[in-house]
């Protein structure tokens, strides 16, 4: 059997392949077996057992619709030492679900998850993977439908290849750290990327529908790759976690399709080097120098949000993890969960600078458990790439749920677009004008013989 490093599982053809359980084949995805018109509450879809190079990382990935009521669990389970290890789940997993990974190891500890990763530490690392994901529902009209299933490892011995030189470069957004949610802190890197890879194919979400509908409740964090892929399948995306060398970073630029990869980096503040999550949009050449270069999108930039940079092909491999996340254009006939956006108004509030979200004439105010991204968008006059590019302010939900705009937004006052984004990733999106300011008053012009007798009062007499 022909051993390979990345996985990928899609299709009838080789979905058919595996073990069905409750479950069936329908338009190219795994869904619940059905009778009498009502889907069965849970089955299970199980691959076969798949022979690899001997690895000491495995990364698993999915692409499923999921609807409101039905969950996908994926689960692996490792061969290494001569024997099977038990199923590893990556925790149950839906957009509208609270999402969270999973620690937790073989009965012998050598081989244990931690996150989006399972590392082997047995000698001779592991050799062989299986799949399993379980299907559930809670509605007897609605199933999950798993359309993708990858598994990738790094080998032990990784005899990489560099391909044939490639001169291309591809279109890429720029999204910076410092002009987008803070809450998340650094970590905000992946979900910047997996907006850019998105929205180059004209999808236009923010980076803030991608990091809620990804974000790890666990480590509330969204750190996460195997979420990020779910995240970009969920918007109807083929997305996968792979282990690429040179030869194949170069094939998914010279097909036209940017990946995302991890590249260690110093951080301003760190004595350590740390894992950067950056848009590969391209190679060259320079002939001054008989040198090869790599151009990526670091959303780390701290140079007044210069994201895209140049890197040496020399310097990139030494950086490059080999860790990346490649992402295909969409098919036009998916069924998407996200992004999920509602359109609403804006309803004046008691309150100095205070609104509410209404629905057709219908105050609707942010429940109190809301843990999401408020902001507001000044219309400016310039024609944006993408929504994610324009200027965003923070906002602050109010006790009774609605939003506050500052002094500083009041102040300027005109057209503005508000976003208000849950923490499963859905959207209300309302605009609203805001009073403008009047000019402050100018002083008064003086009469000139009115000045020379107030001067000659207050000279002093003789």
């Amino acid at each position: 059997m022909e051993q390979r490093n990345n996985l990928v599982l899609q299709g009838t053809e080789t979905f058919s392949r595996g073990q069905l359980d409750n479950v069936a084949l329908e338009s190219g995805s795994v869904v619940l077996d059905s009778a009498a018109g009502r889907y069965l509450p849970y089955g299970s879809y199980t691959t076969s057992e798949f022979a690899m190079p001997a690895f000491c990382n495995l990364n698993v990935s999915w692409n499923a619709h999921a609807p409101h009521n039905t969950l996908v669990e994926v689960r692996c389970r490792v061969y290494a030492g001569d024997s099977w290890t038990g199923w590893l789940s990556f925790g149950k997993w839906a957009p509208d679900y609270p999402r969270c990974s999973v620690t937790a190891q073989s009965e012998d500890g050598m081989i244990f998850l931690m996150g989006d990763t399972v590392t082997v530490a047995t000698p001779g690392g592991g050799t062989g993977i299986q799949l399993q994901v379980n299907l559930s529902t809670n509605d007897d009209k609605e199933t999950p439908a798993l359309r993708l299933l990858a598994a990738a490892v790094r080998p032990l011995v990784w005899e990489k290849q560099t391909g044939h030189p490639l001169n291309r470069r591809l279109y890429l957004p720029e999204y910076c750290l410092n002009a987008h949610d803070p809450a998340f802190g650094r970590e905000m890197d992946l979900p910047l990327v997996m907006a850019a890879l998105m929205n180059r194919w004209g999808e236009d979400i923010l980076p803030e529908e991608v990091a809620y509908v990804m974000e790890d409740s666990a480590t509330r964090s969204t750190g996460n790759a195997a979420f990020a892929a779910a995240a970009a399948g969920c918007c109807g995306y083929p997305c996968w976690q792979a282990w690429m060398d040179l030869k194949d970073l170069r094939a998914q630029i010279h097909d036209g399709c940017s990946v995302a990869v991890r590249v260690e980096r110093k951080i301003r503040g760190q004595r350590d080097p740390v894992g950067v999550w950056m848009g590969l949009r391209g190679f060259g050449h320079d002939d001054a120098v008989l040198a090869d270069f790599v151009l990526l999108n670091d959303p780390t930039a701290e140079n007044d949000g210069a994201v895209n940079c140049t890197m040496a092909l020399t310097d990139f491999l030494r950086y490059f993890t080999g860790r990346a996340i490649a992402l295909r254009q969409k098919p036009r006939d998916i069924e998407a969960n996200r992004p999920r956006r509602i359109l609403c108004e804006l309803e004046k509030g008691d309150g100095e600078g205070s609104y509410f979200f209404a629905r057709r004439g219908q105050r609707d105010p942010l429940p109190e458990d809301f843990s999401g991204w408020i902001a507001a968008s000044p219309h400016d006059g310039v024609a944006h790439a993408t929504t994610a590019h324009r200027t965003f302010r923070r906002m602050q939900r109010t006790g009774n749920g609605g939003v506050q705009f500052t002094a500083e937004q009041l102040a300027v006052g005109g057209r503005q677009s508000v976003y208000a984004v849950d923490q499963t990733g859905t959207m209300r999106v309302a605009e609203v004008r805001l009073p403008t300011p009047p000019p402050p008053e100018a002083p008064a012009p003086q009469n000139d013989h009115q000045s020379d007798g107030q001067a000659a009062a207050k000279r002093p007499e003789p």
